[in-house]
């Protein structure tokens, strides 16, 4: 069954769609989601606000653009076409509060929000969490080579890490099963900018032809610390 695990991330990390309110606009604060279509046996879905289509024929590995939120209590439906009917399998309300960048992911049987962590790093680098939205891959550890940096231990389904500050550069994201050691997946190439948020999610199956394991990369920018910029 599709059911909601509130406790993945933070108390109020929930990523609804909306229309940002006037408000919002007006103090010039932006609060706004992205979502990622993880779940390999769902087929396509759509995806309501407060009764709104937002998102129509959303399929497996689809990435939606930014959409503006309208801080609050965000009622969030999800439906699949089931022999020409939509099915309700997802429906939840989610406090949601202003100014943050929030992330999705649908997967199979539930849906994993989160809020990127934009706070700024010292000198240069960028964050980067690691969401396990693998839903029949075992828990994980993921190493970005290279530095060797640990950005995951023990990762399970539906567990999000801890943001790990990582120096820009190019790297191969090294994802073994953490009872074995045995290589799951690798990520090559990843490039990591300056002053990015940075969310690679676990997706796909394990020994599937269709839809293999793979790592999604979403991204958003860092907010400049005032405080810390020379001159100010």
């Amino acid at each position: 069954a599709f059911t909601l695990i509130p406790a993945l991330l933070l108390v109020a990390i929930a990523a609804p769609l909306a229309v940002a309110s006037a408000a919002a606009q007006d103090t010039g604060i932006t609060t706004r989601v992205q979502f990622l279509h993880a779940g390999t046996d769902l087929g396509e879905v759509e995806l309501f606000i407060n009764g709104d289509n937002e998102l129509d024929e959303f399929g497996y590995g689809d990435q939606s653009d930014w959409i503006e939120l309208d801080p609050g209590s965000v009622q969030v439906t999800l439906t699949v076409d089931r022999a020409g009917i939509n099915y309700a399998i997802f429906d939840a309300v989610y406090p949601v509060p202003a100014g943050n960048d929030y992330f999705a992911v649908i997967t199979d049987d539930l849906l994993i929000t989160g809020v990127f962590e934009t706070e700024s790093v010292v000198l240069q680098g960028s964050r980067v969490q690691i969401v396990h939205a693998s839903v029949d891959t075992p828990p994980v550890t993921v190493v970005a080579s290279g530095e060797n940096v640990d950005l995951a231990t023990q990762l399970g389904f539906a567990r999000t890490s801890e943001p790990t500050p990582l120096p820009s550069g190019t790297y191969d994201m090294e994802v073994t099963l953490a009872e074995t050691g045995e290589t799951a997946l690798t990520v090559p190439g990843v490039v990591i900018e300056d002053s990015k948020s940075y969310v690679l999610v676990l997706t796909g199956e394990p020994g599937s032809e269709d839809e293999p394991l793979a790592g999604v990369l979403l991204e958003t920018d860092l907010v400049e610390d005032a405080a810390a910029t020379p001159g100010s």
